[in-house]
Formats: structure tokens, sequence, C-alpha cells
């Protein structure tokens, strides 16, 4: 047992978890964040670039009084999206046409931004959590993985512990489905020779070629570099089989012939983002959370954001979604907070989060679908640009 624990845990030190502890910050609110990695220097240094919109991140960035400082890092300039056929064929070309909607942020600058805002005394680095459970007196404990640690008598438990949450079984017990697919992310530096050809091809922006299930995406970092995702329909666990994943990952020529062979009958302008990509890749499978488990009862002592709470395949929204979760978590504590019960607050927040998301993801599953669809990327364009845009 910890003395003078706070009321609030916050498990997880990504986008929610932190736009949440930064709200709590400005209205002296006591809280710990834990998070899994070691350090600052130790969390991924993978992740692309993230589109920030008007309407929902940029509001709660704004409530966090950080809105300022995400627009002195934020890429206006990379907003632009084109789309091709596995031919190289132009389907829409947008261009830099969202003038302040959605401007871009490296992963890792957001999370930097949201870092620096919150006092580095509150966050419990190498925290990784093993459970969360309720205690006999009512109050929340989490137990940690390592030495068998256990800090107890929280009020309130927040999962903001991404697609596995720890504290996620005690509300549902869904867990993540294999959407079928995974990416091979890959870079390609500004020393690579072909960085030139990237820069004519793609911009600073995102470069999306999309056919029958297959995706080959590049997109713009601010330090100039490009990260590229490449889909691969593979079994669930393949990335962790000696003959699949695991061997591959680490023989790089042997994973670029698997890939190139994957993609032999495409356009050569698209495998050439396959063929001279660095040397260094990740595997990210796909999963999401299935849509009936967007509704569950209060419980007390514990509630989720951002992807414990609704994990999707990415679509655009999900940062957004998990900044709006926080800020959306954060209001309702602070308005609940002197009165003591903070099960009202959470009442209150799922009364608002879940119905939201709900209604979000349920109108962008026809555009998830159309991206991995048969007659992708033609049918996504003619059914959610409307087929007239970035004719040449």
């Amino acid at each position: 047992m910890v003395q003078d624990v706070p009321s609030i845990a916050i498990l997880g030190a990504g986008p929610s978890g932190l736009l949440l502890a930064r709200i709590l910050t400005l209205h002296s609110i006591p809280y710990t964040v834990f998070e899994r990695d070691g350090s600052p220097e130790t969390l991924s240094r993978w992740g692309g670039t993230l589109d920030i919109h008007h309407d929902s991140g940029q509001i709660a960035l704004a409530e966090a009084g950080l809105l300022e400082d995400f627009k002195r890092v934020a890429r206006y300039e990379a907003q632009g999206t084109k789309i091709v056929d596995r031919h190289a064929n132009v389907v829409l070309d947008l261009g830099d046409s969202e003038g302040e909607k959605r401007p871009e942020i490296d992963r890792r600058d957001l999370r930097d931004l949201l870092l620096h805002s919150v006092p580095s005394e509150r966050i419990r680095w190498g925290s990784k959590v093993a459970k969360v459970e309720r205690g006999d007196d009512g109050t929340m404990a989490v137990h940690f993985a390592d030495n068998d640690k256990v800090v107890s008598g929280f009020k309130l438990i927040v999962g903001a512990d991404g697609a596995w949450s720890k504290a996620r079984g005690l509300i549902n017990p869904a867990k993540p489905l294999y959407a079928g697919n995974t990416f091979v992310t890959a870079c390609v530096s500004k020393p690579n020779p072909y960085h030139a050809n990237l820069v004519e091809l793609c911009g600073p922006g995102m470069y999306l070629a999309a056919d029958s299930s297959h995706q080959i995406i590049a997109q713009g970092l601010a330090d100039g570099s490009y990260q590229i995702n490449i889909s691969i329909p593979v079994t669930e666990g393949w990335q962790h089989s000696s003959s699949g994943g695991a061997g591959l990952i680490s023989d790089p020529p042997a994973l670029r012939t698997f890939l190139m062979q994957l993609y032999a009958d495409w356009a050569p302008t698209i495998t050439d983002l396959i063929r001279n990509s660095d040397d260094t890749y990740r595997l990210w499978p796909l999963y999401a959370l299935p849509f009936e488990s967007l509704s569950w009862e209060s419980v007390p002592g514990v509630t989720l954001i951002g992807d414990a709470a609704h994990l999707e395949i990415p679509d655009g929204e999900g940062v957004n979604r998990a900044l709006t979760d926080g800020v959306s978590l954060a209001r309702s504590i602070v308005k609940h907070y002197e009165g003591g019960d903070l099960n009202v607050a959470v009442r209150e927040y799922e009364a608002e989060m879940l119905p939201r998301v709900r209604k979000e993801i349920e109108s962008n599953e026809v555009k998830i679908k159309l991206l991995w669809a048969s007659d992708a990327p033609r049918g996504f364009v003619d059914a959610v640009m409307g087929g007239d845009f970035g004719k040449e």
C-alpha cells in the first residue's frame, strides 16, 4: 500500500490518457499515470502521422490549452491525399485542400506535446499493469507485472491502455478481433537514394494505392522521411511464427522478397515503395473490438477511453475520438470532483461517449469496407468522395 494515493489512476500515457491528465492538472485534481514503457526515450518511434480535425481533436487541444502549441508543430502543408489503383492510375488527387481543418502531426510529436504539458512526477514509468481489481473496501487496486507490486486505494481507474486494456475486463468481456490483415511498416529515410523520387510522387502528404483487400500507403513525416505501410492478408498470429513474420522480420532481404512476390503484378511505380525502402520493419496486425461491445452498464470505480473503449481498424478518426474522450471525461470529473462521487462523473461521461462513438463507427464502417473491397479504390471514391474530385 502506498500512502497518499490520489483518487484517480490513469493507465497508459497515450493521447487520451495524457489529454485527460493535462486537464486534471489545470484544475489541480491529483492523479497518477502508469505507463509500461521505461521512460519517454524508450517509447516507440514508429507511428506515422495523424490528422487532427478542427471539429474534434482541435477542440480537445484547445480546452487543454494546447492548441497554439499544436499549431506551431502541425503540418498544414501535409494534408494532400493521392489515391491510385494497382496500375498507378490516379483515382483521386485532393492536393492541399483542407485549409486548417485537418493538419497533420507526427504521432511522436503529438505525444511529446502532451507529455511536456503534464508534470513529470505524475507519471510512473516502467509500470506494466497485470490486472485491475476492486478491494474489499470498494476502492480500486492496480497489480503490476514486476515483483507482484500493488497500488490500491483509488476511487477511479481510467483504462487508457489501448487494444489489450487490463481495465476492460471489469466492464465487459469483449476481446479485439483480428481483421484479417497485417501491415508491414517500413520507412524511406532522407539519405536513401530513392527519397527524391518519393518526394516527387507523394509530396509531404499521403499516397495510397489500393486494390482488392491490398493497400500500400506512403506518408510524409516531419523530419522529411516517409513511413510505408504494406498490407498483407495473413492469418492471426503469423507475426509470431518462426516460419512467418518472426522469421522474416529478422531477415529484411527475405521479407522484401516476400512482399515483392505478393505485389508482383502491381505497377513498378508502387512496388518501388517496397523495393527501395530502408531495411527496418515492424509488423502491425489490425484488430478491432466488436461493435456490440460499445454498450455497457456503468461500473463503479472504472471506465475506458480511447482504444481501450473502442478499438477500430484505422479510419482516420481514432486519435480524434481518443482526444475527445479525454476531454469529455475530464469535464465530468471537474464538474463532480468536489462532490466526491466520481461514479457520477463516469456515468455522465459514458452517457456522452458511447452513443457518440457508435454513431461515428457506424458512419465510417462503409468507408472502411469500401477501401478494402474488390473494386477499391474506385468504389470508395465514387461512394464516399462523390467521384468528381481530382479528375485529371
